[in-house]
């Protein structure tokens, strides 16, 4: 078969002219340069819609020319943001603004920059150089005005509702603060209730929450300093303490943190907390998030910092230890002694959130003998026909009643908790009469759970339920000294902890007596600051 097609391949060699061969030839030869010419524009065409991908590089200063200056920032924008821009006539001058409009306040923009813009007089003879000044001083009428020379900050500023002025000739620009602020009212806290406190909660605009600390703390010793941090979100940040109140280092430390943050975009307090907390893998929380400007304000007078974050109602204490999560504005607000007992309550359902459980397990399935007879017979008798072993049935109920829980806080309102309720009692009700777990189990989770609701704050709450869920298989698998084997691993952990630079079991260690007046009883009203807070202005009275 080969043969027979070389044969022919000849055969038609030998028909075709030399010319004519020698023709086509040139034309393949034409057809391999032109293929070649076309890979060669198909890979510079992929090079070139790789670099449009890319975002644009940002000019670092601003044009000479208005109307090159103008076109950048639109260009830079896109046309999907609707930016306004004009150009006015000022006497022989030119100048221009820009604003996003759903952004600005029409308003202030209109009466205030506007307005006294097309009216203005320039002073006789005036340069050039010194119409910003002059702008900024004796025509526009309103605060917050700066002058840039950074195309960056002016493209951040419109993005940030405030408007721009541009002077042809020149290459600054004045940046005038116009932002539109919509926020909703003070409203009453939703997650840390209490009887004798305020009823405010923080916003989600951070000019709102810092004027409610100013209001609770109008001292001249009150420092806020303010970050921006996020390339895509541009997140205001403050962080807030007392001069000569709270510890410069770890103000300094706080402040270091910040400053190194190198992030695209900041969601909320909770992000923020993340990227600045010691041991961040650890699950105990190593600062306190509170929508409370109460309880914002009083940690700054023990000493602590601090910090708002914009669009977040929520403001980061820290450093805080351990005990400072069981704490609650209640405290200082009752009678020592009614306040002692009340916290004294709340260690006891700490407790009892994350050692009930487990305990009950080591009783029944290893530990019988330390259970009296009686008892023992009763939870004998309600397990008779209970298909599961101890441990899958303390197990499943508890993620049960977590599910329910975690399911009624995403319905809205109060009517979450009804709901939540409802069915807590029939799944309990109906799982018991089916014979699928017994009621003791029932008793022993549901008082588990009603405990973590005696824990202030949420990710302390969180923290137990993983820790129960912990000793309940260590329980599991070797009873009481499992247990106890756990809670030595707990501790260990806990005292390993710090909260910028301050053990996270202080004042245990270190141990401070003083302190120990507020952290597991309040003994009267506070005289001194904790020393490791506030070690050069630890007293608050004077005894009479």
């Amino acid at each position: 078969m080969t043969e027979r097609n070389d044969f022919s391949q000849k055969n038609r060699a030998a028909k075709i002219p030399a010319a004519k061969a020698a023709e086509i030839n040139e034309k393949l030869q034409s057809l391999d340069r032109l293929a070649a010419e076309s890979d060669a524009v198909a890979e510079e065409m992929q090079l070139l819609v790789q670099e449009l991908k890319q975002p644009m590089q940002v000019r670092a200063h601003l044009f000479f020319s208005l109307e090159k200056n103008m076109q950048y920032i639109q260009d830079i924008l896109g046309t999907d943001i609707k930016l306004v821009s004009a150009t006015y006539p000022l006497e022989q001058f030119s100048v221009g603004v820009a604003y996003i409009e759903s952004l600005s306040d029409h308003e202030v923009i209109n009466n205030q920059i506007i307005g006294p813009l097309v009216a203005a007089k320039l002073a006789p003879g005036i340069n050039l150089a010194d119409i910003p000044r002059q702008l900024q001083f004796k025509i526009i009428s309103t605060a917050g005005i700066q002058k840039t020379t950074s195309m960056d900050q002016i493209l951040g500023s419109l993005l940030n509702g405030d408007t721009v002025l541009f002077i042809d000739g020149l290459n600054n620009a004045l940046i005038i603060a116009s932002r539109k602020v919509e926020t909703r009212a003070i409203e009453r806290p939703q997650f840390e209730g209490t009887v004798l406190a305020d009823l405010e909660s923080f916003t989600e605009n951070i000019e709102t929450n810092g004027s409610m600390i100013i209001k609770r703390l109008p001292n001249s010793s009150l420092r806020f300093e303010n970050f921006t941090k996020g390339s895509l979100s541009r997140t205001k940040i403050q962080l807030i303490w007392l001069e000569g109140i709270a510890n410069p280092t770890v103000v300094k430390e706080a402040r270091r943190r910040l400053e190194a943050i190198n992030i695209d975009s900041i969601d909320g307090a909770g992000t923020l907390g993340q990227l600045i907390e010691d041991s961040p893998y650890s699950i105990f929380p190593k600062y306190r998030q509170t929508e409370r400007p109460d309880l914002a304000a009083r940690s700054l007078i023990e000493g602590r910092f601090v910090i708002l974050c914009d669009i977040s109602p929520f403001a980061i204490v820290a450093p805080i230890s351990l005990w400072d999560n069981l704490k609650t504005m209640d405290d200082y607000g009752e009678r020592s002694t009614s306040a002692s007992y009340l916290r004294f309550v709340r260690y006891i359902a700490f407790l009892m959130s994350i050692l009930l459980s487990p305990i009950y397990l080591s009783f029944v399935t290893y530990n019988h003998t330390i259970v009296p007879q009686s008892l023992a017979v009763a939870i004998a008798t309600g397990r008779a026909g209970v298909p599961f072993p101890s441990v899958v049935e303390l197990l499943l109920m508890t993620l049960a009643i977590t599910v329910i829980r975690e399911a009624a806080m995403r319905i809205p309102g109060s009517v979450g908790y009804f709901v939540g309720t409802l069915a807590a009692v029939v799944i309990g009700q109906a799982t018991v009469a089916a014979g699928y777990v017994s009621a003791s189990i029932i008793i022993v989770v549901a008082t588990s759970e009603i405990s973590a609701f005696a824990i202030s704050t949420s990710n302390l709450v969180y923290a137990t339920r993983l820790i129960n869920y912990f000793f309940i298989i260590l329980a599991g698998m070797f009873g009481m000294f499992g247990l106890i084997n756990g809670i030595a691993i707990i501790f260990w952990h806990i005292a390993s902890l710090e909260s910028f630079g301050v053990p996270y079991i202080y004042p245990l260690v270190p141990f401070e007596l003083s302190a120990m007046r507020d952290t597991f009883v309040r003994i009267g009203v506070l005289q001194k600051r904790f020393k490791i807070f506030a070690p050069f202005n630890r007293l608050r009275s004077k005894r009479n």
